[in-house]
Order: structure tokens, then C-alpha cells, then sequence
């Protein structure tokens, strides 16, 4: 029965932390939009946690260059702010070198990101470039 509560709970908050971006709409809430995701991620890290439950830390310099680390792995590439607010960017290596676009959603003080209305991960801000990448 512990058992059976535990494996629950834990099933309720991985729910509660892959919220879909439908429930998030539902709720009344709005992608953020170009210029504030611009301001927000131009020149600063971004710490968080894929989907897969992988750690990543990613600096986005203001010139559209990225540079990031995963555990022992480390890429770079490039990203954008699109005019609907989207954040897409593009590994040389990470997710096979495709381009990936995300609507980004504040919520409970971090970010989460949705491509095709699928979650993909969280992450909050860290201003400029504190770990060097």
C-alpha cells in the first residue's frame, strides 16, 4: 500500500510539472511575447531541465550565438526571438542540428517551454554569463 501512495504521488507531481500549454491557455495565460522574451534571454543564462529530466545551462550572447553544457557534453549555435514570440534556436550537434522553435510561458517565477504545444522542459534566468560558457 506505501508503495501503490508513493508511486501516486510521485505520478501527481511529474503531472503537476509537465503542465501542457492547452491547460496553461485554458487558465488565461499568454505566451510571452518577442520583445520581453528578447530582453529576457539576450546576454543571460538560462538554467533548467529538459522534459527527459536532463540539466542544461545555456548562454545566450546578444550577437544570435549560443554556447551550452549537458552533463559532460557541451554544444553551440545559434538563436532568435521570432515576431510571435517565439525562441527558436539550432545546435551544431544537440537534438540532431534542427532547428527548434518554443513558446515560452512565465510561471511560478521560471519559464516553460512548449514546441508544438508538447512540453519540453523549464528553465529560469540567470543574468549575464556566470558559469563561463
Amino acid at each position: 500500500m506505501n508503495r501503490l501512495l508513493a508511486c501516486a504521488s510521485a505520478a501527481l507531481l511529474l503531472g503537476a510539472c509537465a503542465s501542457t500549454e492547452k491547460e496553461l491557455t485554458d487558465k488565461g495565460m499568454q505566451p510571452v511575447a518577442a520583445a520581453k522574451a528578447q530582453t529576457l534571454l539576450s546576454g543571460n543564462t538560462t538554467t533548467g531541465t529538459t522534459a527527459s529530466g536532463s540539466g542544461f545551462m545555456v548562454y545566450n550572447a546578444p550577437d544570435g550565438t549560443m554556447r551550452g553544457k549537458s552533463g559532460n557534453s557541451s554544444d553551440t549555435g545559434t538563436w532568435e526571438v521570432i515576431a510571435d514570440g517565439q525562441h527558436c534556436n539550432q545546435w551544431k550537434t544537440w537534438r540532431g542540428g534542427a532547428r527548434q522553435c518554443a513558446r515560452l510561458y512565465e510561471v511560478d517565477g521560471e519559464i516553460r517551454y512548449f514546441e508544438d504545444g508538447n512540453y519540453r522542459g523549464r528553465y529560469k534566468i540567470e543574468q549575464g554569463n556566470p558559469y563561463k560558457l
